[in-house]
């Protein structure tokens, strides 16, 4: 029975929380890790508005445990969802959450959300507020152990030189994505790395964006394209390889995981081939005010 819903207020005690529901695929959400370190990190820098509170609403049961959740990383009219999170079978009880949550940021246009395919209440939930679903993507993940390394690095680091082609490619093959390029290259330093493959004649023909957090012990490759005009000639192959050794150089990294589309079959059939495994499907929603 729940007594009890509130802003969240203790940062470990949510993160917890939110490591526990997202162990299981039931109770996924593909936004939030499962380190409860990590989790803690991402809600300091990234879910405290500027009254210093916490982007998130929970609800308690009689023992004052934490039995559902929901917060938002809000960027500008765009937020990102984590949640909901409910370990009751109440459908009312998150919309409780879910309606406290938007009402307090009126300003928010667009939620996206992202859900763990076996997670079923929230697909549910999902046709109850109109989302919308976005796609369906896979999580692949590789391990130290099953990696076939390079010994010699061919790609090589961007150069300022290097942004007008840069963002032309990424534009053509991501277009839409999370991370435009100008993003990207204010992202760079720090562990996260923008990898260049040129031809003969110094023109680009494709590029890797991965980054590494040795702090949390943590590595995602999150972009790797190959201009159309380059592809089926192995270079996709051979820089996944090159990439893959470079992450691994971090001592503290042992696994890299990978988020792709899952209609991607051929790009899907290289990560496979390269030793990446299956982890999750997910499916993304848009919600639009």
């Amino acid at each position: 029975m729940v007594t009890k819903v509130e802003k969240a207020t203790d940062l470990e005690e949510l993160a917890l929380f939110l490591s526990k529901m997202n162990k299981q695929k039931e109770t996924h959400i593909g936004y939030c890790g499962i380190k409860v370190e990590e989790i803690r990190q991402t809600l300091e820098e990234d879910f405290i508005n500027e009254n210093g509170e916490l982007n998130f609403q929970i609800a308690r049961n009689t023992e004052g445990e934490i039995v559902a959740a929901v917060g938002i990383d809000i960027d500008d009219t765009f937020a990102e969802v984590w949640g909901p999170y409910n370990q009751t079978p109440s459908v009312e009880l998150q919309e409780q959450l879910w309606k406290r949550l938007t009402r307090e940021y009126p300003t928010v246009q667009t939620y996206s959300f992202f859900i763990n395919k076996e997670n079923k209440q929230q697909q549910r939930f999902m046709n109850e507020i109109n989302a919308k679903c976005s796609g369906e993507h896979l999580i692949l993940e590789i391990h130290e152990q099953n990696v076939e390394k390079v010994s010699k690095i061919e790609s090589t680091p961007f150069i300022d030189s290097d942004y007008r082609g840069f963002e032309k490619l990424h534009n053509e093959l991501f277009p839409n994505t999370y991370y435009d390029a100008k993003t990207i290259i204010e992202r760079l330093g720090n562990g996260n790395i923008l990898k260049i493959v040129r031809d003969n004649s110094n023109e680009l023909q494709g590029y890797a964006y991965f980054e590494v957090d040795i702090i949390m012990a943590e590595a995602s490759l999150e972009y790797i394209g190959i201009a159309p005009s380059a592809q089926n000639q192995g270079l996709g192959t051979q820089l996944l390889k090159e990439v893959v050794t470079e992450m691994f150089s971090f001592p503290q990294i042992t696994e890299i995981k990978l988020t792709v589309e899952d209609t991607d079959t051929k790009a899907n059939h290289v990560y496979l081939k390269a030793g990446f495994e299956l982890k999750d499907r997910l499916i993304s929603y848009r919600l639009n005010k």
